[in-house]
């Protein structure tokens, strides 16, 4: 694995500190203090042309003046000093920064001015800094602290990554009392440079790091940030507080949709989608922090709670039950093992009420009792202080009580102060997390078992995708452009259902009329009964203004509802233009629920879709959920179990289910038009018509603009979609025909036969050893993958209605995102049938097309037939200096 570009940064063998002081009251002479007491282990170059020696260490004028190669510089001078210093980086090799420096128009204060030449500076001496206005960097384990913080940061398994300062300060002054260790504390002050992303991975990958806490005050790059989130919390453990939770959209919402979605909303979706777990307050990231330190990790959301008191274990209770952790009854073992050592009237249920007079022995029993039980995924242990409690007694029972390799987290709540703190001081420095209030105990387990939901929730895989038809996606654009070059930012009623029609969505057919005349044609072609609705771009929801006319029967009613219509739209809408009218055939579905489809930009995240409740009341009952796209099957699905109106999906009384296929095919089909026309900013289908024979939409409303003229094809969305441009269809020597496309989710069950019939020394080659079948966790991980950081293009053939897999070719891109590694393997009944060169052939035209300049792999020594297939492809090969059985070969691209 090629070696992190941010690993300078981060784990530095040299630093210097331009504006270094022997002024303990100046910012850099606090981080050279700072430095210097943490006992960092390089090489420290003070640099101030104000000084010629700091103590008893030499001070230099200018970074050229050490004579050395240094890894990384910390500025902490004057805003206008700082593009001078990156050019002295930059010539002297030295790539990164930490700019503590402030004066950058902070909070749309003065300074704007010199962001333009800090950019500037940085770009083109090919510097990467952290920063501006930071607190700096902390590398405990290390004994580097390029901070100006006066707290010590003790080390540890914990990652802190924030845009406050301040809470870098207040987290690095509370650690050490509690008992927390950091592997780094990260401030990101404006991160006008390294960002979210650029840390996450870099942290993802650290070893030393166990557990990532994040505070978040806004994204600048979604994309970015939600992939290094992705990888991330697929790794270790992922909390986020997020500030700003009640911030409104600016913007006016034209749809149905765009009332529904919130700021705050889009975020849940995002982290939802990437796997990680939101703090709801400053507080609840603290309760996080105390129960990732410890490294344990629950396999579920069933707790044990034990407790001297009633009182306490019924707030616990009432927790959980908001936190939706379930509460489990124990074990018969269990009790039956209590019962031999507890009073005859303690509870015998969850909450364990062990009474108030339970001496410590009796604690340990509990506890001992309590991690033997199956049914329980943590254990909460409660004392409330009474007159003939030892509370530090009780603590060091508990301590006694955990074997040293339970995998169940274990939590202490000793409630009260001066009674319990020596209590609390020993079961800190015995590493057990410790909260001062039932409810933060509760809370500080649910982010554990919520780690683990999501876990297991991104291992749940769609089936195959069976309805794989193409839209037209070239017809729907069309559309748009004319639309656009008119000038219009709205589609009509007609073109809205044309581009959803387009997508395969079911539409009911309607048509415009400018005249009563018209209006009467249209009706009669499409058959009574009818809707009329009025026709301007300008009214975009009809029925506020009395626009629609439904279930109109005759020829008459017809023109009179025409005249009314016209009349209506004009008094009350004078500024409108009025087009006439569209008529619809009244939508007929047996048993009908109406729904809601929509989609929104969000500014940070692109687009957004939301399902819920439809109708003319959607904004009263605001019954909705929302969510990213692209979406599969599985993530539809959740969309809409997260809303009320699910239940209404569902047979009930005497009212059959709807097809709720069809209705997840639509959310499909929706998320395909967001991902493919970047040019639809906001959609509205309301209702949607879904009955137990299908779905129609009957109302349809499409925004649209131009993209920003450099966007790619998918910038404008934060989850890289389905690449379809890289989709071919090619036929063997033999004249076998197969498609190489992308690999999908929906690909999970072709994925694992594909691997299971492989032949040992097949699995042998791919695997370096040896693997009877993909486990979930990896047949997730090959199939759900991130298209913004990797690729895996699979070789299919049609048979019997379903995908067989006969090859898969794959590759990761570098940290130094200008590289990657790859691996293939074909199926053995294929092998001499020239799919390995097609494979690798499209696999090294999709890194190409990614702007990568490199592709390497290894290769076991004695697969011959690989290092030929190698060979003819122009790959060089080498002997790995690591491993003598292989060989590393390379190709420029």
């Amino acid at each position: 694995m090629i070696r992190s570009p941010l690993a300078p940064l981060f784990d530095p063998g040299s630093v210097a500190v331009f504006g270094a002081s022997d002024n303990p009251a100046s910012v850099g002479g606090r981080v050279l203090a700072n430095i210097r007491r943490a006992g960092f282990g390089g090489r420290l170059y003070p640099v101030n042309p104000k000084h010629d020696r700091l103590g008893d260490m030499p001070c230099y004028p200018d970074l050229a003046s050490t004579g050395a190669r240094v890894d990384l510089a910390v500025i902490a001078t004057p805003a206008q000093t700082v593009p001078d210093i990156l050019r002295q980086c930059g010539e002297a090799g030295t790539r990164h920064a930490v700019i503590l420096s402030a004066g950058f128009g902070e909070g749309g204060g003065p300074g704007a001015e010199n962001v333009a030449p800090l950019k500037e500076a940085a770009a083109r001496h090919g510097v990467r800094f952290l920063g501006p206005n930071c607190v700096g960097l902390v590398r405990p384990w290390l004994g580097l602290d390029a901070t100006f913080l006066r707290s010590e940061t003790p080390p540890g398994g914990l990652a802190l990554v924030s845009q406050s300062g301040a809470l870098c300060s207040a987290i690095s002054d509370w650690a050490e009392p509690h008992g927390l260790g950091f592997s780094a504390l990260v401030s990101m002050g404006n991160a006008l440079n390294i960002d979210f992303g650029d840390v996450l991975y870099f942290l993802a990958n650290d070893p030393k790091t166990h557990a990532i806490l994040l505070y978040v005050e806004g994204i600048r790059d979604a994309a970015s940030f939600i992939s290094a989130l992705r990888h991330a919390a697929r790794l270790k453990p992922v909390i986020v507080l997020k500030a700003g939770r009640n911030v409104q959209s600016s913007a006016a919402a034209h749809t149905h949709t765009g009332a529904l979605i919130g700021d705050d909303a889009v975020f849940d979706a995002a982290l939802s989608r990437a796997g990680a777990v939101r703090a709801r307050s400053f507080g609840h990231l603290f309760s996080a922090a105390e129960i990732l330190a410890p490294g344990k990790r629950a396999r579920g959301n069933r707790l044990g709670i034990i407790t001297n008191g009633g009182g306490a274990g019924v707030l616990a209770a009432d927790r959980a039950g908001d936190l939706r952790v379930d509460l489990p009854a124990p074990s018969r073992a269990t009790i039956e093992a209590l019962d031999k050592v507890l009073p005859p009237y303690w509870s015998r249920s969850n909450p364990l009420d062990i009474l108030g007079d339970a001496r410590p022995e009796q604690f340990k029993a509990a506890v001992e009792a309590a991690l033997r039980d199956p049914g329980f995924n943590g254990v909460l242990v409660m004392l409330t202080p009474q007159a003939m409690t030892d509370a530090t007694a009780a603590a060091q029972a508990l301590v006694d009580a955990i074997p040293k390799r339970t995998h169940k987290p274990v939590l202490a709540c000793w409630m009260g102060e001066t009674a319990v703190a020596e209590a609390r001081r020993l079961l800190s420095s015995n590493g057990i997390p410790d909260f001062t209030t039932p409810e933060s105990a509760v809370e500080a387990f649910s982010y554990l078992a919520e780690h683990h939901r999501n876990r297991m929730l991104a291992l749940e895989v769609p089936g195959p995708l069976h309805d794989d038809l193409p839209p037209d996606t070239e017809g729907a654009r069309m559309i748009i452009e004319g639309a656009l070059a008119e000038g219009r930012h709205m589609l009509s009623d007609i073109e809205s259902k044309a581009v959803l029609r387009a997508f395969h969505i079911p539409i009911n057919l309607t048509i415009e009329a400018e005249t009563a005349s018209e209006a009467l044609i249209a009706a009669e072609s499409v058959g009574y009964p009818v809707a009329i609705k009025i026709n301007s771009p300008q009214i975009v929801h009809k029925s506020d203004i009395g626009g629609v006319r439904l279930n109109v029967h005759t020829a008459a009613d017809v023109k009179l509802a025409f005249r009314d219509l016209v009349e209506t739209a004009r008094r009350e809408r004078p500024d409108a233009t009025i087009k006439g009218v569209t008529v619809e055939r009244m939508a007929h579905v047996e048993d009908a629920r109406e729904l809601l489809v929509g989609v929104s930009r969000d500014a940070v995240f692109g687009p957004v879709i939301v399902f819920g409740a439809g109708g003319t009341m959607v904004e009263v009952l605001r019954d909705s959920a929302v969510t990213l796209p692209p979406l599969n099957e599985v993530l539809a699905n959740r969309l809409i179990n997260r809303t009320r109106v699910a239940r209404l999906l569902d047979a009930f009384r005497d009212r059959p289910a709807v097809d709720r296929k069809a209705v997840i095919d639509v959310l499909l089909r929706v998320s395909d038009m967001v991902c493919e026309l970047p040019e639809i900013t906001e959609l509205d289908i309301n209702p949607l018509v879904a009955g137990p024979g299908g779905v129609l939409a009957v109302d349809a409303r499409i925004g649209i603009a131009r993209p920003p003229a450099r966007h790619g094809p998918y910038d404008h969305m934060a989850i890289h979609p389905y690449p379809r441009h890289l989709v071919q269809r090619v036929h063997l020597t033999d004249g076998t025909p197969l498609t190489i496309r992308p690999i999908r989710p929906e690909d999970a069950q072709a994925e694992a036969a594909f691997v299971r019939d492989l032949s040992d020394e097949a699995k042998r080659f791919r695997f370096m050893g040896s693997v009877a079948e993909l486990s979930p966790e990896m047949l997730a991980q090959f199939t759900q993958i991130d298209y913004r950081r990797e690729m895996a293009l699979v070789a299919v053939i049609e048979r019997d209605g379903k995908p067989e897999q006969l090859g898969v070719a794959r590759y990761t891109i570098n940290p130094d995102n200008t590289s990657c590694e790859f691996a293939i393997v074909v199926s053995d009944r294929f092998q001499t049938r020239g799919l390995g060169t097609r494979l690798m052939k499209a696999l090294i035209d999709a890194a190409r097309q990614h702007g990568l300049s490199r592709i390497t792999g290894t290769v076991l020594r004695d697969n011959a037939p690989m290092l030929k297939l190698m060979e003819e492809l122009g790959f060089s090969q080498q002997r790995d200096p690591e491993d003598p059985d292989c060989v590393i070969v390379d190709l420029p691209i």
